[in-house]
């Protein structure tokens, strides 16, 4: 059920992208995101031959990015029977269509483009120029009696959590097997791995929400404070604002009935 990723253990190398300030960094990467959703399939698809372009430039190899997305081959044939049984645009409900199949890849495409460009803000910014960042971006929420004190702290339980919980998967994963009885040869049938992993997000939600807890107690004391930013750039904040008006403008171009 839990992909079997782990971090690179490839160095990250100094990029352009890394030497941006970490709010602008944040905001250009978060924009990215929101852009190969609105982009067609073949923009959208390069994008994120772009971002995986800046995450071999820092460091993260084309190998191990390929790696990397095997372990999703499995909700990637699901997006695709999804989309070719339910897009009714050329067939019922129900009923297998290419658009639907078409429409599938190109929600792959989207989706691939985005966890690209989220992985590249892994790979340029750390936990703490993450916090900082947002910081930045919420300082004006302040006026209005808004604090982000806990901020850094809610960073550290989420990232913190999650490698605990992969590790506790594999953990269980190891168990079920072994109570099987069975020699290594004789693998079970498909479904039957599937309905085992399917069996393991009950307790992985009870050990995230106890994990978490204890994670939050024990740095309730010890208390993260993210660096204090200085000003970015005029211009890197006039681009993002662009930006960020050009998607406004697309979408809801895209709501008043004109979409690629």
């Amino acid at each position: 059920m839990m992909p079997r990723v782990g971090p690179a253990r490839c160095a990250p190398r100094t990029t352009p992208l890394a030497r941006l300030h970490p709010a602008v960094r944040l905001g250009a990467i978060l924009l990215a995101v929101v852009t190969v959703f609105l982009l067609p399939p073949a923009a959208a698809a390069a994008a994120g031959l772009l971002a995986m372009a800046l995450l071999a430039t820092g460091g993260l190899a084309w190998s191990r990015q390929l790696a990397g997305l095997r372990s999703w081959w499995p909700l990637a044939v699901l997006v695709l029977l999804i989309h070719t049984l339910t897009t009714t645009e050329a067939a019922p409900l129900g009923h297998p269509s290419w658009t639907g199949l078409a429409a599938g890849a190109a929600a792959l495409v989207r989706v691939g483009a985005a966890m690209a460009f989220l992985a590249l803000l892994v790979r340029t910014t750390d936990l703490n120029g993450t916090a900082a960042a947002l910081g930045w971006w919420l300082a004006p929420l302040r006026r209005l009696g808004i604090r982000d004190d806990d901020l850094p702290v809610m960073l550290t339980v989420a990232v913190g959590t999650t490698p605990a919980v992969l590790g506790e998967a594999r953990r269980i994963e190891a168990a079920v097997a072994l109570r099987r009885h069975a020699p290594a040869s004789s693998r079970p049938h498909w479904w039957r791995r599937q309905a085992d992993r399917a069996r393991l997000v009950v307790p992985l939600c009870e050990s995230l929400v106890r994990r978490a807890d204890a994670l939050s107690l024990a740095l309730r004391r010890r208390r993260p404070v993210a660096p204090e930013l200085g000003r970015p750039a005029g211009w890197h904040l006039v681009a993002l604002a662009v930006w960020a008006a050009g998607l406004v403008g697309a979408a809801l171009a895209r709501r008043g009935g004109t979409s690629w």
